[in-house]
């Protein structure tokens, strides 16, 4: 029987999750100068973030964003675009192991991002982009509210198991979307279905769940 195909650390992002940065991941970080803060729409973008518009100087071009014509905030990623809904800039106090070095302020940058592909005047969208956090030294943020994960497959026939929970809201002809707990075996994988996304979830499992628990 054929095992999903290899998408698993990828994360798609369902709802809207808090992204934190990791600011020391890699040595020989980019280290330009603050250019003060600009607006995109309602989201405030400032050092270490920086837009595509402003000079080469501004910012860590690892923190890039994007204001479309519609003056929406954009992550966009290898393996998908996630709208940003805010970001926030705080201090946070450090206390580290150590006895000698004591307590240290930080910057703590919070983003709180959204899968584009959820629309709310749409009730047939599916979380469909993926987040790939295996490499922080390109993808330089830490998923901060997810407590687990459930896989959204695709299956080319409908699956009569109770493990599958309709993931989508529409009917469809040609392909069948189902939620499935992450912890499903490849053996209880339909052969009929491939992995879309790895989506994080609040709950441990969705088992019990109805879809529109779910969403």
């Amino acid at each position: 029987m054929p095992k999903p195909k290899p998408q698993l650390p990828l994360f798609g992002l369902m709802a809207v999750i808090a992204l934190f940065l990791l600011p020391e991941a890699c040595i020989g970080r980019n280290t330009n100068k603050d250019c003060g803060s600009t607006m995109c729409g309602n989201v405030n973008i400032s050092y270490p973030f920086r837009l595509t518009t402003q000079p080469s100087n501004c910012g860590d071009h690892r923190f890039e964003l994007e204001c479309d014509n519609n003056n929406h905030t954009n992550l966009v990623m290898k393996y998908g675009r996630f709208y940003v809904q805010n970001i926030s800039y705080d201090i946070c106090t450090v206390d580290y192991i150590s006895p000698n070095l004591g307590s240290q302020n930080i910057s703590c940058e919070t983003m709180q991002a959204m899968d584009a592909n959820l629309s709310k005047d749409d009730n047939c969208s599916l979380p469909r982009n993926s987040f790939r956090v295996d490499d922080s030294c390109k993808v330089p943020y830490m998923l901060g509210i997810p407590s687990s994960v459930m896989f959204l497959v695709n299956c080319s026939e409908p699956m009569n198991s109770s493990s599958y929970i309709n993931a989508s809201r529409c009917p469809t002809i040609s392909s069948y979307f189902y939620f499935l707990d992450s912890k499903t075996t490849s053996g209880n994988f339909g052969e009929s279905c491939t992995m879309d996304a790895l989506v994080p979830i609040m709950v441990d499992n969705i088992s019990g769940m109805s879809t529109s628990d779910i969403y």
